[in-house]
């Protein structure tokens, strides 16, 4: 099933909650917005938070040692054996290393804004 999530130009329109949401096409259409708003969401996709419930999820948190948000990595239709070779340690890494080059290039342009 496509997932959906408000086009960049939307989302001042709608609540934050709203801004990292990713749902399916009825969820949507729940509401209200129209499908001018939305854009379809690639298969594979990083979704804000770890689900802990159908409708709930941990988004991160801030303490004294800063903050934390929480990602969950899809990739949809992926067979077991595909899972066993992607997930022992090689490929894993070299996603690491690739998600925390963009995370170094995001906070220093964060911070120099």
């Amino acid at each position: 099933m496509k997932k959906y999530r408000l086009k960049k130009e939307a989302v001042p329109f709608f609540v934050d909650k709203l801004a990292t949401a990713i749902y399916d096409w009825d969820v949507w259409q729940k509401y209200n917005v129209d499908d001018k708003a939305l854009e379809e969401v690639e298969d594979a996709r990083i979704e804000y938070g770890i689900k802990t419930s159908e409708s709930g999820a941990t988004l991160g948190g801030w303490d004294k040692n800063g903050m934390t948000l929480c990602f969950t990595l899809v990739f949809p239709s992926m067979k077991y054996h595909e899972h066993d070779v992607f997930s022992k340690g090689k490929m894993v890494r070299e996603l690491m290393n690739r998600l925390q080059r963009e995370t170094n290039s995001f906070v220093t342009e964060f911070y120099n804004e």
